[in-house]
C-alpha cells in the first residue's frame, strides 16, 4: 500500500510538473499559426526570456531551463520557428524542405526563414504583454536562433543576450559589436564544434559588458546534447539571467 501511495504521488508530481507549460497559438499577419508554450513566473514578475530553438529540434529542447526560470520568478516562452514542431502545414514543413532536392531546398528554407524574423518579433510581443510597463526580456538563441535573437535585439529594448551553440557569419557578428556588445551576454559552445566555437570567441572578445560569460565544453556536442553531458548548464543558464535581468 506505501509503495502505490508513493508511486501515485510521484505520478501526479510529474503530471503537475510536465503540464505547467501553456500552449499558445499566435497568429501571424499572414494567417500563419505559431506555436508557443508559455510558463508564467510563479509570481507577478517583471521579467521574462524568450527561447529560440536551434534548427534540428524544436521549441521542447528549452522545457527544463522554461521551467526553472518560471519557478525562479521569470516569464518564458519558448517558440517553434515555422516549419518546426508544431508550428508546420503543408507549405511549411522542415521534414519536406530537407527531403527536396538540393536547389530546390534552398530556396524553400529561405522562403520559410525568411518569415521568422516577423514570428519571433511576434512572439516578442506577446511576452511583453505579459510584463508591466518596466518589464525586462532576454532572449537565447541556440544554433540558428542566435541570428534570430541578434535581429531582435536590434530592433527591441532586449536586456540580456544568449548564444548557445550558435556560429555567426562576420557579418553578424559586426551587427553584435555595433550595438549589442554592452549587453551582458551568455556564450556556449564546444572547443570540437569548430565553426561554432571559433564565432563564439569571437563575439565574446568584442563584449564590453563585465557580467558576460562564455562557457567552453570540451567535445563536439552543439547546443541541446550539451544540456545531457552537463546537468548542471539548465541551472547555471537560469541562475546567470536571474542575475542580470533587472532593471
Amino acid at each position: 500500500m506505501k509503495l502505490f501511495v508513493f508511486l501515485l504521488l510521484a505520478s501526479c508530481f510529474t503530471f503537475a510538473a510536465t503540464s505547467f507549460a501553456e500552449e499558445k497559438t499566435l497568429t501571424t499577419n499572414d494567417g500563419f499559426n505559431l506555436k508557443a508554450s508559455f510558463y508564467q513566473s510563479n509570481k507577478e514578475s517583471n521579467r521574462a526570456v524568450l527561447l529560440l530553438h536551434q534548427c534540428n529540434y524544436n521549441r521542447t529542447m528549452y522545457n527544463d531551463i522554461a521551467l526553472q526560470l518560471s519557478e525562479q520568478g521569470i516569464h518564458a516562452l519558448s517558440l517553434d520557428f515555422r516549419g518546426f514542431g508544431d508550428s508546420s502545414n503543408a507549405e511549411f514543413n522542415v521534414d519536406k524542405v530537407r527531403a527536396l532536392p538540393k536547389e530546390e531546398r534552398g530556396n524553400a528554407w529561405r522562403k520559410m526563414s525568411s518569415h521568422w524574423p516577423s514570428d519571433v518579433q511576434l512572439a516578442y510581443d506577446y511576452l511583453k504583454t505579459k510584463l508591466p510597463g518596466n518589464g525586462v526580456v532576454g532572449v537565447i538563441g541556440a544554433s540558428c536562433g542566435g541570428s534570430q535573437a541578434i535581429t531582435l535585439a536590434e530592433n527591441n529594448p532586449v536586456e540580456v543576450i544568449g548564444f548557445f551553440s550558435s556560429g555567426q557569419s562576420v557579418k553578424n557578428i559586426a551587427r553584435y559589436k555595433k550595438i549589442l556588445s554592452a549587453k551582458p551576454t551568455l556564450i556556449i559552445a564546444s572547443e570540437g564544434d569548430e565553426g561554432t566555437y571559433e564565432s563564439a570567441q569571437k563575439i565574446f572578445k568584442t563584449t564590453t559588458n563585465a557580467n558576460s560569460k562564455f562557457i567552453a565544453f570540451k567535445g563536439i556536442e552543439h547546443g541541446y546534447p550539451l544540456l545531457d553531458t552537463d546537468l548542471q548548464l539548465a541551472s547555471y543558464i537560469v541562475a546567470w539571467l536571474d542575475q542580470q535581468l533587472i532593471k
